[in-house]
């Protein structure tokens, strides 16, 4: 079976027969006419939560709910409502609607998981220009040892940027590094007194560690080393093993790199351990700010299903959508 419609297509009053990957569950719980649970569901257009209303056969819905695993994909049909200015999915079965779930093989994975609107061929070949262009023969070597790897730089072009928002998708960190690469070459050309090779080298290494961070199946998933350790952490003993496998890498400049990847997020309180201690760093953990938070808004006003001026986004606060 193939999906019809995307989430961002859905509008409020309207029916949903479709397929959804399951994000995660809440537990099933008691209400006047019976008994409930609420899932998180996605798939290409976005996420929608979905509340299942079943009747008074505890047993029933009980049994309905453990079937059901982050990461499978369901057959939902019930109807679109709105709730607290965000559309939902409700699920009736006294009205005939129904969830039930998909064997592997039952559904195609890339209904579920978005791919990057870009050109990867053409992202891949900018960034591999940018590297060339760094000219200390150190940085040259450990991107080397990262780029020079065929079977990294497929996964890296594979991989996302995120979980959700800026460039959750297939080929999501090439994306974003890119953009933050190419923002840090604009700070070198602006600040003469900037590093620029180690600028660049951080820019292209800063996100690194989202290689074992996170994972693809009918949803973007985190790893237990990512939920554990987070990838900033991940990404600096990525560069540390690398340079210290590089004979000859200068001690000080290994550390200024490591510094770069767990700073790079500006502050404590957005996850980075360390905050920024040169100016290359802060123009990296700027670069990184500034275009995921661009991102993020570009991308609540292409996915907003509203007719309202404004909409209100947990992490943005209200956007001006017109």
């Amino acid at each position: 079976m193939r999906k019809t419609i995307k989430i961002n297509e859905l509008k409020a009053g309207g029916t949903v027969d479709d397929l959804f990957a399951v994000r995660f569950k809440k537990p099933v719980s008691a209400y006047r006419n019976g008994f409930t649970f609420q899932m998180w569901v996605s798939d290409a257009g976005g996420d929608m939560a979905l509340k299942y209303w079943g009747e008074k056969d505890e047993k029933l819905v009980r049994s309905l709910f453990d079937t059901i695993a982050k990461g499978s994909v369901v057959h939902v049909k019930g109807k679109v409502t709105e709730y607290n200015n965000a559309l939902e999915m409700h699920v009736n079965p006294s009205s005939g609607d129904f969830v039930t779930v998909l064997k592997e093989g039952e559904f195609e994975v890339v209904d579920f998981v978005a791919n990057t609107t870009e050109d990867v061929e053409m992202m891949r070949s900018q960034l591999f220009t940018l590297m060339r262009n760094v000219k200390d023969i150190h940085l040259k070597q450990l991107l080397e040892s990262f780029f020079g790897d065929e079977r990294f730089v497929k996964e890296f072009c594979f991989c996302p940027a995120a979980i959700t928002h800026h460039s959750n998708c297939i080929g999501g960190l090439l994306e974003h590094t890119l953009r933050v690469a190419k923002t840090c070459e604009h700070y070198a050309q602006q600040y003469p007194d900037l590093d620029r090779d180690l600028l660049l080298t951080g820019a292209i290494l800063h996100d690194v560690g989202k290689l074992r961070e996170y994972t693809v199946s009918s949803i973007i998933g985190a790893t237990n080393e990512g939920r554990l350790i987070g990838h900033l952490v991940i990404g600096a003993g990525m560069v540390n093993d690398a340079c210290r496998s590089l004979a000859g890498f200068p001690p000080d400049l290994n550390l200024k790199v490591q510094h770069l990847v767990l700073s790079s997020h500006g502050t404590k309180e957005y996850g980075s351990p360390k905050e920024p201690l040169f100016p290359e760093a802060e123009a990296l953990a700027m670069a990184d700010l500034s275009t995921t938070r661009i991102e993020d808004f570009i991308l609540v006003k292409k996915t907003a299903n509203t007719e309202d001026d404004w909409v209100q986004d947990r992490n943005l606060g209200s956007v001006y959508l017109r």
